[in-house]
């Protein structure tokens, strides 16, 4: 796997060019989203990271009008892999749920 801060990179490129852009990040049980609109997304990208969550691609959301369209990309790591088109493919099933949670502020554990 690439470095987090390429991932994040790759992600910020590719929203220059759409609407909202975020990381795919899948635990054993849940996925987790680091949206190209946070202030800053390498630190969300590396505690999910930190707490097991492996990122798979980018989700992009593009909007014209009142209309938004999705579509995804595996990460190259996976580009191969038939399940990880099916992930992404499925969480595009959410995707009014998952444009609400980029509005949302993010959550950050405090280190004491």
């Amino acid at each position: 796997m690439r470095e987090t801060s390429d991932l994040v990179n790759e992600m910020l490129i590719e929203a220059k060019k759409a609407w909202l852009v975020a990381i795919a990040v899948g635990f054993e049980d849940e996925t987790k989203f680091v949206f190209s609109s946070r202030k800053q997304p390498l630190k969300e990208l590396n505690q999910l990271v930190e707490k097991g969550g492996y990122p798979i691609g980018l989700l992009r959301f593009d909007k014209e009008n009142s209309t938004v369209q999705g579509s995804y990309r595996p990460f190259r790591e996976y580009e191969n892999e038939e399940w990880v088109k099916n992930y992404l493919a499925g969480l595009l099933d959410n995707a009014g749920d998952i444009i609400a949670l980029s509005q949302q502020k993010p959550k950050f554990s405090t280190a004491y």
